[in-house]
């Protein structure tokens, strides 16, 4: 009985052994992706409220409309924003964890959306924290949505990550959608990009500003394209970590609801 015990536990030490042998090692790249994944997991920013000043350049017209903007955000609960022209307000939004609210204060009219009607739009997983940590320059969520490709270490300290989309089952809208990532060796996010066929979407982070709380880029570009002007550029003046308890947003009675329902 003891010898057949011990030729069971030779066996599978044989087995073990043959197993590892036929082991792939993991690549250098595979282990900067690894350590890329586990660091941007935790790269959040821990706030109750805080409030974002600055200019807004927006896309309207085939033009640039600069207007000044302040944004304020309750930690996993509600992003508020006005936007003035010329000091005078022409947009108050609210975005919630499942909706998008928009007022036009010159026409007096209203949008709702779902906020997962973004997702479509941007090729980018959209939600509520993900959008507050991207306000504040954090790619937090994106890398749990991909699987490794490749990793490049450039000069300059500029690394980029190259992945793809794992799309849940029965859902194809990311089958074909690449993303590739890429931050400066103090680990500042320089920019995002998703891809899919012809089109693109890129998020780029610059001018960061460096605070007790952390660092922040201090512009934030949006574009479809790198051959076309940005949807928006968004430059903050002043980032506050205080209590901003007010988030006024009440639609008029007289204002009329212009999205499809």
């Amino acid at each position: 009985m003891k010898k057949a015990l011990g030729f069971v536990l030779l066996l599978f030490l044989l087995l073990g052994i043959k197993g590892k042998s036929h082991a792939q090692p993991i690549s250098n790249e595979q282990l900067l992706w690894m350590k890329m994944v586990s660091e941007t997991a935790e790269d959040t920013v821990s706030f109750q409220n805080v409030q974002l000043s600055g200019e807004v350049n927006i896309q309207l017209g085939g033009g640039m409309q600069a207007a000044q903007v302040v944004i304020r955000m309750k930690n996993d609960s509600c992003i508020w924003a006005t936007v003035r022209v010329m000091g005078i307000e022409g947009i108050r939004a609210m975005i919630t964890r499942d909706s998008v609210w928009i007022m036009d204060r010159l026409k007096r009219t209203y949008t709702v959306q779902p906020l997962a009607s973004f997702t479509k739009m941007l090729g980018v997983q959209v939600s509520l924290k993900t959008l507050q940590q991207q306000f504040l320059g954090k790619l937090s969520e994106i890398p749990s949505f991909l699987s490794y490709q490749t990793t490049t270490v450039k000069d300059g300290g500029m690394t980029t990550y190259q992945g793809i989309f794992q799309p849940t089952s029965g859902d194809s809208l990311f089958a074909n959608r690449k993303v590739q990532l890429t931050r400066n060796e103090k680990k500042m996010w320089q920019s995002l990009v998703v891809e899919q066929d012809s089109s693109n979407f890129s998020l780029n982070y610059s001018t960061y500003i460096i605070q007790a709380e952390g660092a922040f880029p201090g512009l934030i570009e949006a574009r479809k394209s790198s051959l076309t002007d940005p949807l928006f550029q968004l430059s903050y003046s002043k980032i506050e970590f205080k209590n901003f308890e007010t988030f006024p947003f009440k639609i008029p009675e007289s204002y009329l609801r212009v999205d499809e329902r």
